[in-house]
């Protein structure tokens, strides 16, 4: 491959000017998959790689640089182009921009992995394909909902198959890259585990988690793999029988659960490096010295090798029978509080519909791992319905106060964070929009989201396809929205997370 000259100034992770800068969105109707790419006009325009789903490795969902979009230029907005897909994507797609090409020609590139475990590249300015590859599968009906992790240092694109393992492809080819370790095995159960969700990477590593697959059909482990990208080489995690360091064999462990499968995988904290994750349902024993962590947030050190803290809701193995996963979403890593007590915070959302604020210095606020209880404040999450989608996280660059995003199938919400005169912070919900959305993302000074109706067209049950949906661009302080053209605006939305 080919790179691209960093340009000065730029930082790490953002190069280079380009003449349109798109922003993804994944539709789907009926069983036709779209991708809609929205442009604005604007008279100077630079691109940033937002190589994974949550933009860095924290997760924030945020891109700082982002400064075209705003409540005077949103109405620019319109669609580029639309495409269709060898299959469903239900997941975000990575995207390297202005990637030299072997004929001389120069692409903004997204890359998609599919249902099916195929990854796709798609020209970013005009949704040409350039290549796509078809991963193998360990059986019939396997799915993944898994995001790809593109690389622009190594010119490397990570991808999950269906087959277990995490493969690795040139970015601009296409062509899969053996030795070291390649494909990298992660599961040596990839008829009842998948890879749910997104790929990160951080430290040298890169991070996959693992979940149930088809209705958890056991046997199951939840577990979180460290593969060293420069050797292959590979550290495990697991969530129930974590005394086992190593990829468990079907029946070696008794116990099944605790997958990890909400939309980041792992989040790294920017401040210590640490992970932190969310197990679902499953069984909590951690508390009596035993080695099983469901309805846990975990802090993990790098290379997944300890705990460091962990967080259990006060009842963990009465949740499971009734299927209200904590771990539904990721924490939220919040940036430092000024002046709070509690400097820094996490949001843990959940299928309760409840948000729950951390210490993430402290989590259990018992200074360890292995106990339950310690939330700082657990509040209600938008009309107080179940969280599968991640939410936002944003710093206001005017007055520096701190916001979070949080959408499900029933509503939008934004909440600020408020600190006392005596340093207690708590999280407060400043505006509610009653329509439902998947996980958002902020870029200058609107959130965007793909908000969804609840409701269907007749005869959707039979294979008609949805009613479109709205795609909204939401002022942060209000929830207000700007109108957009008919072209964007009505772009169709599955009720993806």
């Amino acid at each position: 491959m080919t790179k691209r000259p960093r340009a000065a100034g730029s930082g790490s992770g953002h190069r280079g000017l380009r003449s349109i800068a798109p922003f993804a969105l994944l539709a789907i109707a009926a069983v036709v998959v779209t991708i809609v790419i929205v442009q604005i006009i604007a008279t100077a325009r630079r691109s940033a790689d937002w190589p994974g789903f949550g933009f860095d490795p924290a997760g924030s969902r945020t891109n700082p640089t982002e400064t075209r979009i705003s409540a005077t230029t949103v109405q620019g907005l319109r669609r580029l182009w639309q495409t269709t897909l060898p299959d469903v994507a239900d997941s975000s797609p990575a995207y390297l921009p202005t990637l030299a090409f072997p004929d001389g020609t120069t692409h903004d590139v997204l890359y998609l992995t599919t249902k099916s475990g195929s990854l796709v590249a798609l020209d970013a300015n005009n949704g040409a394909q350039l290549w796509a590859h078809q991963n193998p599968s360990a059986g019939p009906n396997m799915v993944t909902t898994s995001s790809p992790l593109a690389d622009w240092a190594s010119g490397a694109i990570y991808s999950y198959g269906l087959d277990g393992k995490v493969h690795k492809y040139e970015a601009v080819s296409g062509a899969e890259l053996f030795g070291s370790g390649w494909p990298v095995t992660v599961s040596n159960m990839p008829v009842t585990e998948k890879e749910s969700s997104a790929l990160n990477s951080a430290h040298g590593f890169l991070y996959v988690t693992m979940a149930s697959c088809c209705g958890d059909t056991p046997p199951y482990q939840g577990h979180v793999v460290a593969i060293n990208l420069t050797t292959g080489a590979k550290h495990v995690f697991n969530a129930v029988c974590s005394d086992h360091t190593h990829l468990l064999q079907p029946g070696e462990c008794r116990d099944n659960g605790a997958g990890i499968w909400a939309r980041p995988g792992v989040v790294v904290d920017p401040v210590t490096g640490n992970l932190f994750l969310a197990t679902g349902n499953g069984p909590y024993t951690a508390d009596q010295g035993g080695h099983d962590w469901g309805e846990s947030v975990l802090e993990l050190t790098p290379d997944v090798g300890r705990v460091v803290d962990s967080y259990t809701l006060a009842n963990p193995n009465d949740m499971t029978p009734q299927d209200l996963d904590l771990g539904s979403a990721d924490p939220a890593l919040l940036p430092a509080v000024p002046g709070g007590k509690v400097p820094y915070l996490a949001v843990q959302a959940s299928k309760e519909g409840v948000l729950r604020l951390l210490n993430r210095r402290n989590l259990s606020g018992q200074g360890g791992p292995g106990h339950i209880g310690g939330e700082l404040q657990a509040i209600d999450a938008p009309d107080h319905c179940p969280v599968l989608t991640q939410p936002a996280v944003w710093t206001d660059p005017a007055g520096g106060g701190i916001w979070v995003f949080v959408t499900n199938y029933c509503a939008i919400g934004g909440y600020r964070l408020v600190t006392s005169p005596s340093g207690d912070t708590k999280l407060q919900q400043a505006w509610s929009v009653g329509t439902g959305a998947s996980s958002p993302i902020v870029a200058g000074d609107e959130i965007r989201g793909r908000p969804l109706l609840s409701i269907r067209a007749a005869g959707a049950g039979s294979g008609a396809a949805p009613p479109p949906a709205l795609s909204a661009v939401l002022a942060p302080f209000t929830g207000k929205a700007p109108s957009l053209s008919a072209a964007v605006s009505t772009a169709p939305m599955n009720r993806g997370r």
